[in-house]
């Protein structure tokens, strides 16, 4: 894929964001990460698979260095692609339903095969850590699939990690994957961009102290500008196609901007979606219409590639 899309939803928002939203600033959500931190609780136990994706579809599990890696495939019809998703959350926080919601809605619109690794997450693992785990995983993958069938994905802390994960691959001199699929992604844990005080009033999931804290758990004893840690920094020059989706009262909306102006003035082919009115990585309340619709999108910009 060498076009490059710069799309504006125009669609009325949805009561279901707006209630959603209402609810998040009355639960306090942007608070949650900081007290979380200072008390030291996670949630770092996985959610498991639910029972709709272990009805209707092939769930293999398997473990590296005691986590689970779950690979979930159509029982019928399987495509060549394979997606290999990093889960948001902030780093500290494990895979949740509804990332499953998600990639089962996935697996239906591609026919695509989706590994999902448990990796270890901060504050006890670092960036590193988690190099490390997901490096072992696409090496394996390699030996089974094509670079170009395979699409590196994530959410939030996860589409940190995946464009990262790429930049390091190109580093290496290691095969690149097609695509690389960043949903509401975290380019940047400085969260320095001047931009984001005033999104932040409209944000009412993430809060600007909660996320600082857990990206310098995550770095550990890099630099928090470390393309490793904050990919905003490092080079793409090189790398899979990029696509960015994300919304406007989203904190790191800035940030997504800023990665489009940077691939724009050097010339680099991407694909960019803005969603006007969405919250933090909405996509993966997939009864919602702005979710259905991203779904669409993301299934078409994986299936252009067959």
């Amino acid at each position: 894929m060498n076009k490059s899309i710069n799309y504006i939803h125009n669609e009325p928002v949805s009561f279901e964001s707006k209630v959603i939203q209402f609810f998040m600033g009355f639960l306090g959500l942007k608070n949650r990460t900081v007290r979380n931190l200072q008390k030291g609780k996670f949630l770092q136990k996985a959610a498991m698979p639910s029972k709709s994706i272990q009805k209707n579809l092939e769930v293999d599990t398997r473990k590296e260095n005691g986590r689970c890696i779950w690979t979930i495939r159509p029982k019928q019809n399987v495509s060549e692609k394979v997606i290999l998703y990093m889960h948001g959350g902030a780093y500290i926080y494990n895979i949740l339903k509804f990332h499953w919601d998600l990639l089962e809605e996935l697996v239906h619109k591609t026919n695509a095969t989706i590994v999902v690794p448990d990796y270890p997450l901060a504050p006890s693992a670092s960036c590193l850590d988690v190099f490390n785990y997901v490096g072992k995983i696409y090496t394996d993958l390699l030996k089974k699939v094509s670079p170009q069938n395979i699409i590196l994905m994530g959410d939030s802390a996860g589409g940190g990690i995946a464009l990262g994960f790429a930049q390091e691959l190109s580093l290496q001199h290691k095969p690149q994957p097609s695509q690389i699929i960043l949903l509401a992604p975290w380019l940047d844990v400085t969260m320095s961009n001047p931009e984001i005080v005033e999104v932040n009033k409209k944000d009412k999931m993430l809060g600007i102290k909660g996320l600082q804290m857990a990206g310098q758990a995550y770095a550990k004893e890099l630099a928090l500008t470390d393309f490793r840690v904050s990919p905003i920094y490092g080079n793409f020059e090189g790398l899979g196609q990029i696509s960015i989706f994300i919304g406007t009262h989203d904190s790191l909306i800035g940030d997504a901007r800023k990665l489009k102006g940077v691939l724009d003035k050097q010339d680099i082919p991407m694909n960019y979606f803005e969603y006007p009115k969405m919250f933090h990585v909405w996509m993966v309340v997939t009864r919602m219409k702005e979710a259905r619709h991203v779904i669409d999108q993301i299934a078409l910009l994986v299936k252009n590639e067959e």
